[in-house]
């Protein structure tokens, strides 16, 4: 399901609050899950975002029933089955207050593996 409305589910929220941070994430995923991912770097980084909770893996939920982001990087590109960078591995049931926590963990996750 495609997220717009950034009052529509707390996808849309974590899609326009990552716009409003300078990033061009984009809604991803499969039939097993749906996460938003931004890539950094020159070497083809790659971060996604999903929830956990009862909305594991999805981002077309009412925003009241966040449970918390969950956040991985890879740093040279997702390949899959390759191990990542679980840097934001829970988060908090306040949607705006995780959102916000889960911006700075990105920008740290970035940092840290774009200089180095």
């Amino acid at each position: 399901m495609t997220v717009t409305d950034p009052g529509s589910s707390a996808g849309a929220y974590l899609l326009n609050a990552l716009h409003a941070a300078g990033w061009a994430a984009v809604e991803d995923g499969d039939t097993a899950s749906d996460f938003v991912e931004l890539t950094f770097g020159t070497s083809g980084g790659v971060i996604q975002v999903t929830a956990g909770g009862a909305h594991e893996s999805e981002l077309a939920y009412p925003p009241a029933e966040h449970a918390g982001w969950s956040a991985v990087c890879y740093p040279d590109g997702y390949a899959g089955d390759l191990p990542g960078d679980a840097f934001y591995p829970a988060g908090i049931p306040d949607l705006a207050e995780d959102t916000a926590r889960l911006i700075t963990a990105v920008r740290a996750a970035i940092t840290r593996h774009t200089t180095g």
